[in-house]
């Protein structure tokens, strides 16, 4: 029986991973509390003070609010688009045309875009943010004011913060992105900032600063204005998160039929009354094939979670063991079909574990007899008989390792469900405590779930259909009921 590997992988160039933080008290709650409501307060003047200059930037740009105005939130206290005139679904909210983007184009016609124009669109847009942010007289001010000092992602929690984070997977992605920005910061030091000081002085380009301006590109973009064609948008980052349909970003041409022009539209997905806020779900799937974002996902890289809307779960890291006997042979199946010997499976509570997870955890723990669907004759249709239960040993063999896998990642917690849920009734909402209190519930819920799912099973196994019983009525000589028909193909005289 092969052990699981119970962890997540964040990609980030690269695949992240740390380790776990220290415990928490009452008194570091207290201390988050506070923490919070001062933030809350600077965020609040912040935006209040800046609504003018961002509303006068925007119209001087061309980008007049016909449909909309911005206003700070009072429980977050950053800047929302409202709708200030009833709006279909499917008409365009507000359009921002490509000459409005911050883009590494844009980057490169500034005084450091000849030093910045090797490296990755993400990074020379952030570089570019903090050198816009040194001019007195930049012509981005105006975006810059409504972008918060402190952007509210877990790179940026307290240590104490992060405590209640303890065990959960987004605390080891929240080290392992520091860790990765941290070396970033540390080669683009040696090899850009250091060679030329008087265009990258250190007092602007400090890892501090640098840290505000990468956590800032990852928490105002969205498809399909990200990857290679990131792209920060005013107004149209303003957009808050919510779970329900909203709104989304869509792009359109712009300038006439002739014309290479973009603009990107938020488009209504429901039908706007006036007064209400524009909203878009952060995490959705980009195709049918994608997979919802949990929020422990959606808060890595843009600081929010839904409350309304919990999207808690697991994410389940699996791979083939190098010292498999059958390594080779399981590797090649999987890769006829499309996948490789690591794979990651998002598990939600309120969801049975996917057929294409049981598949490959039978797979892993394929041994003994059962390896006859290993020879090269059966190679092409093994995976589909993967899908269904294989053998009363191999299936035994698959639920342990899923139940001892829950259940050491459950001790890996610093407190109950139970806990977990009189906590969150007193965290204050919108708060750092409650964003980690649901992630964390979250992930115990649904390990809890999943746990159940594979014990209540587990008790089922001897009836299960294995693939000698399947295989057999397909020759007919086992009926619907699984009793035998040799009598009868015997005594109808057929051999």
């Amino acid at each position: 029986m092969q052990s699981l590997l119970f962890r997540v992988s964040v990609a980030c160039d690269g695949s992240l991973a740390g380790n776990r933080g220290g415990s928490c008290s009452p008194c570091r709650q207290n201390a988050i509390v506070e923490v919070r409501k001062s933030f809350r307060c600077a965020a609040q003047a912040q935006a209040v003070e800046t609504l003018p200059p961002l509303s006068a930037w925007v119209e001087q740009r061309g980008l007049p609010l016909r449909k909309l105005h911005v206003r700070p939130e009072e429980v977050e206290g950053e800047l929302s688009l409202v709708v200030s005139q009833p709006t279909k679904k499917g008409q365009p909210l507000v359009a921002v045309p490509s000459s409005a983007w911050l883009t590494q184009q844009v980057v490169r016609t500034s005084s450091i875009g000849s030093l910045v124009k090797n490296l990755d669109a993400w990074l020379q847009i952030a570089l570019f943010l903090l050198h816009e942010r040194s001019q007195p007289d930049a012509a981005w001010q105006g975006f810059l004011d409504s972008i918060p000092a402190q952007p509210d992602v877990p790179l940026f929690w307290s240590e104490d913060e992060l405590a209640h984070l303890e065990g959960t997977q987004l605390l080891s992605s929240v080290q392992g992105y520091r860790q990765f920005f941290e070396a970033k910061f540390a080669e683009l030091e040696e090899q850009l900032f250091a060679p030329h000081p008087d265009v990258f002085p250190p007092e602007v380009y400090a890892l501090d600063g640098f840290l505000w301006a990468v956590a800032t590109v990852r928490s105002r973009v969205h498809s399909p204005l990200d990857g290679e064609d990131v792209a920060l948008v005013p107004l149209a980052d303003l957009v808050r998160h919510r779970r329900v349909e909203g709104a989304k970003w869509v792009l359109q041409m712009a300038g006439g039929l002739f014309s290479k022009a973009q603009a990107l539209v938020v488009e209504a997905e429901r039908d706007y009354a006036e007064g209400e806020v524009v909203t878009m779900d952060y995490g959705a799937p980009l195709t049918e094939a994608d997979e919802r974002k949990l929020d422990s996902q959606v808060l890595l890289d843009y600081g929010v979670i839904d409350t309304t809307g919990a999207q808690g779960g697991f994410v389940l890291s699996l791979e083939l063991p190098e010292d498999d006997k059958y390594y080779d042979d399981k590797a090649d199946i999987l890769e006829l079909n499309g996948l490789s010997e690591a794979a990651s499976f998002v598990l939600r509570p309120n969801e049975e574990p996917s057929e294409q997870l049981l598949g490959f955890l039978r797979l892993i723990n394929l041994s003994g007899q059962d390896c006859f669907l290993l020879e090269p004759l059966f190679r092409n249709e093994a995976w589909g008989h993967m899908l269904a239960p294989m053998s009363e040993a191999n299936e035994r063999s698959v639920y342990v390792s899923m139940m001892e896998g829950c259940r050491a990642a459950l001790q890996g917690y610093s407190t109950a469900i139970d806990d977990d849920l009189r906590a969150l009734r007193d965290a204050p909402p919108g708060s750092r405590l409650e964003k980690a209190i649901l992630v964390r519930l979250g992930e115990k819920q649904t390990l809890d779930a999943v746990l159940g799912f594979f014990e209540e099973r587990f008790d089922r196994i001897p009836s299960l259909e294995f693939y000698q019983e399947r295989r057999l009525k397909r020759l007919g000589l086992l009926d619907d009921d699984g009793r035998t028909t040799y009598d009868s193909f015997f005594s109808d005289g057929i051999a």
